[in-house]
């Protein structure tokens, strides 16, 4: 159908057929009749795979442009071997994969070649040896692998510009062939790229370049001194990007001006000693410099408030140190971006700081810095980061109001304390809140009229909320960290405002917090993350958490928030900040962030006074990884349902009142990592040691008198217990032998009675003071009995008109305790007779006298 449709143009040069939808399959066959056709144009049609096969037809093609068809698939060795004119040809933002064909070689009129954005694998340098022609040489965004000493074009003579981001960098197979004497002069070198090598060797071609206008190495970890020379040998470069390389020594500046060069990145390298003081002089014009994430020393150069053309600085992650003077006062007003972060920089700030009108992003984190913080930098401000120094005193409110723009305040780790500024909770523009670790008291501000996602707050001294502290309608907050300080009463209205909103992860613990559990919380149906442990709420659990989620219903969209890209409504949320949330699991406090933090879930409600017995509905949480319900009062059994915790890593129900059995359904739960029933009243036997379970020891299970079985040390048949395992050491709370027991019983009894006899045969003194003992048991014995119950059967007598006026309790109470003083005084006076007697002569008459006065 095409073909018949374009032969009234089979005179034409140039046919362009761009943004079209053919009907059917285009092939390059169906230009076959246009023989003066040079140059044609199908961007954006809907080209398919099955066009390349008839390619060999288009002999008189110079300039074939092919880019964002939709072609998939692997391109065919087909007739590229007789496109000999071709000097364009344009295959990018497709969706071709596979290795070039090797017909690509013979295109030998080729000046022009773009592959970027496509699938393309393999080493493609002996595909395009031959190529020698080419001037523009494009594969970026591909897994290409390429030669680091770029040897496959040592004959190219016209080469000038280079594009190969995104692909792999690898060592060349001929080591040897590394050093050759280049034929072509660059101007655009762009290799940002990827290396599984832990370094590459520095391509030496570079040394004989000296027309380079814009050189970019990023990622391919060449090793070795930096080379300065560079800077010496390309005066016109532009851009000079040699970040995330192995790089060492120090960087210099060549001594003339390098007057077009506007961007400097040397980032993440080994590089040493000191920022060159002359740098505003060398390089005038400079906008970008990023010298991050090295091994500088010294202090910042004051030269740097001279630039005016200077719009992002960049010194984080070094060692400098000294104060921070830009000594300027209109030189930087250009400047946007200043990151000083994770350095030794001290002394005060914000007295002496410019006004930098224009800033945009501000990192002072990770220093010394001290004295109190001011707003009145820049109106233009939407990042302030501030935390990890040593501040001190209020916020101040004047100039909050300004910050119109301010998406993102990190002021945690200070010593920052009193109110927090109403005013800070007011910016509409506010995204993230971080005020933690520091030392804020009274209230904590009402959110009302903000559209912030993130609020972490902990570690603070705040005591109360407000009444409402979000719109109900219109929050968007998904985070929500509040622990760590004092804030007593209630949760409910807390609630309330947050049931419209998308909250994800609500962190209450470690605060006074009273009062039950309130049911609303389910209401929360977004929640992964629940943290209320550490307070004082009472009262059951609410079985309705049972029915919720708790997982990320949609992890991918709160990965892109989490790390800073655009969202789907086109809103640049956060490219600022990597979100992260402290959660107890496994015993331990972790700090989750990034791509973890959109995956885990978690609940924690320990060390409160919970009562109540577990809602089996918790089973339905299939998707959870920590559930901590520990230091309760919880009571009844563990539930069953406990089994459908397919996901779950830490379970922990210890120091509660838990009774019966651990189901033996438990040890289904194949992801278990840490697992605690301690301190309970449960009974029976533990699980079988198998999966998971022969992972936990004994500490798993303490404090439970009545469970037995491994990995506890109690048997839970002990009569089957084998006979080298019987040990009656007490300390081995083995059974006694009773047999044995009762036959050591009688023969001591039987010994006994024998030596009191042999005693009583062979000496007459003791044997006369036995028989008088007995005849003196029998006489004391009677009269007693006479005594006692003569009064009782006299009492007995008495009318019953004056019986009822007798006291009968007092009176058996006075006979009992006639009986034991006499019982008693019969059972000790023996002793203190044989002690008497032992040196005088038996005097029966008196201790006869002597009983009967008692």
């Amino acid at each position: 159908m095409l073909r018949k449709s374009l032969t009234a143009f089979q005179s034409v040069r140039e046919l362009s057929l761009t943004n079209n939808h053919f009907k059917g399959i285009v092939v390059a066959a169906d230009f076959r009749d246009l023989s003066n056709l040079e140059r044609l144009f199908l961007n954006s049609s809907n080209i398919v795979n099955e066009f390349f096969k008839s390619i060999g037809v288009l002999t008189s093609m110079r300039v074939l442009s092919l880019p964002e068809c939709g072609i998939k698939g692997t391109l065919p060795d087909a007739g590229f071997f007789e496109l000999r004119k071709l000097e364009v040809l344009d295959l990018s933002y497709n969706e071709l994969q596979g290795p070039l064909p090797p017909s690509f070689a013979n295109m030998s009129s080729l000046r022009r070649l773009d592959l970027s954005y496509n699938h393309f694998t393999g080493n493609f340098g002996p595909n395009l040896a031959s190529l020698t022609s080419l001037e523009y040489l494009s594969f970026e965004r591909n897994q290409f692998e390429f030669p680091i000493s770029f040897t496959p074009f040592a004959n190219y003579s016209n080469l000038k510009f280079i594009y190969g981001d995104g692909n792999k960098a690898i060592l060349d197979s001929h080591p040897s062939l590394n050093s050759f004497l280049p034929k072509f002069q660059l101007q655009v070198l762009s290799l940002s790229s990827k290396t599984e090598a832990k370094s590459l060797p520095f391509p030496n071609f570079l040394l004989y370049q000296y027309s380079l206008t814009y050189l970019d190495l990023s990622g391919t970890r060449l090793e070795g001194e930096f080379p300065n020379w560079l800077l010496e040998n390309n005066t016109q470069l532009t851009d000079l990007l040699l970040g995330s390389c192995s790089f060492t020594g120090s960087f210099k500046l060549p001594s003339s001006p390098l007057v077009s060069l506007i961007k400097i990145d040397v980032s993440d390298n080994a590089i040493t000693g000191q920022i060159p003081i002359n740098i505003s002089s060398i390089i005038p014009k400079l906008m970008h410099l990023n010298m991050s994430m090295n091994d500088i020393h010294g202090s910042i150069p004051h030269e740097f408030g001279q630039m005016r053309s200077l719009l992002m600085l960049d010194l984080s992650d070094n060692h400098l140190s000294g104060e921070l003077l830009l000594n300027t006062s209109a030189a930087v007003s250009m400047l946007s971006l200043l990151k000083l972060s994770n350095n030794n920089l001290g002394g005060a700030v914000f007295p002496t700081f410019p006004r930098l009108w224009q800033l945009v992003d501000l990192y002072l984190d990770g220093n010394g810095f001290t004295g109190s913080i001011s707003f009145n930098i820049s109106v233009s401000l939407e990042v302030m980061d501030v935390s990890n120094n040593h501040f001190v005193g209020e916020l101040p409110s004047s100039g909050i109001e300004k910050l119109l723009s301010l998406k993102a305040l990190s002021m945690s780790n200070n010593h920052l304390e009193g109110l927090i500024p109403p005013e800070i909770a007011g910016l509409y523009s506010l995204t993230y809140l971080d005020l933690s670790l520091n030392n804020f008291t009274g209230s904590v501000p009402s959110f009302f009229d903000s559209s912030v996602i993130f609020i972490h707050l902990s570690n603070n001294k705040l005591s109360e909320l407000p009444k409402r502290m979000f719109k109900e309608s219109s929050s968007r907050l998904l985070m929500l960290d509040l622990s760590y300080n004092q804030i007593t009463k209630g949760i409910g209205d807390l609630i309330q405002d947050l049931a419209s909103s998308e909250l994800s992860i609500l962190l209450l613990n470690d605060n006074h917090f009273g009062g039950q559990i309130s049911k609303q919380i389910c209401n929360l149906t977004d929640l992964s993350i629940l943290d209320l442990s550490h307070n004082k709420f009472f009262g059951p659990i609410p079985s309705c958490l049972g029915r919720m989620p708790f997982e990320n219903q949609d992890p991918e969209h709160l990965l892109q928030i989490l790390n800073g890209i655009f969202m789907s409504r086109g809103e640049y949320v956060l490219p600022f900040v990597h979100e992260r949330a402290n959660f107890t699991t496994k015993k331990i406090s972790y700090s989750y962030s990034g791509i973890v933090l959109a995956y885990m879930s978690g609940i924690d409600l320990s060390d409160n006074r919970l009562n109540g017995t577990i809602p089996s509905e918790l089973g339905n949480l299939t998707t959870i990884r920590a559930l901590n319900l520990s230091h309760n009062n919880l009571r009844g059994k563990i539930p069953t349902t406990f089994s459908s915790l397919a996901q779950i890593e830490s379970l922990d129900l210890s120091f509660n009142n838990l009774g019966g059995n651990i189901p033996p359904q438990l040890t289904e739960l194949t992801s278990l990592a840490v697992f605690s029933v301690a301190h309970n009243n449960l009974s029976g036997a533990t699980p079988e040691m198998k999966g998971q379970f022969s992972t936990f020891d004994g500490s798993s299970y303490d404090g439970n008198p009545f469970l037995c079985g491994p990995p506890l040390p109690t048997s839970c048949n002990p009569n089957n217990a084998k006979p080298n395992e019987i040990d009656t050491d007490e300390e081995n709370n083995n059974w006694v032998d009773m047999i044995d027991f009762w036959v050591s019983f009688s023969i001591a009894y039987a010994t006994i009675l024998l030596v009191i006899a042999a005693v009583l045969c062979i000496n007459p003194f003791w044997r006369r003071l036995w028989f008088y003992y007995v005849e003196s048991v029998s006489i004391n014995g009677y009269y007693f009995i006479e005594d006692n119950f003569r009064r009782l059967l006299h009492a007995g007598n008495i009318e019953s008109s004056l019986f009822e006026t007798v006291d009968t309790q007092n009176l058996y109470a006075e006979a009992g305790k006639d009986f034991v003083d006499a019982l008693f005084s019969f059972l000790t006076l023996p002793l203190g007779d044989i002690v008497r007697l032992a040196g005088e002569e038996l005097n029966i008459p008196a201790v006869r006298v002597s009983w009967y006065s008692l």
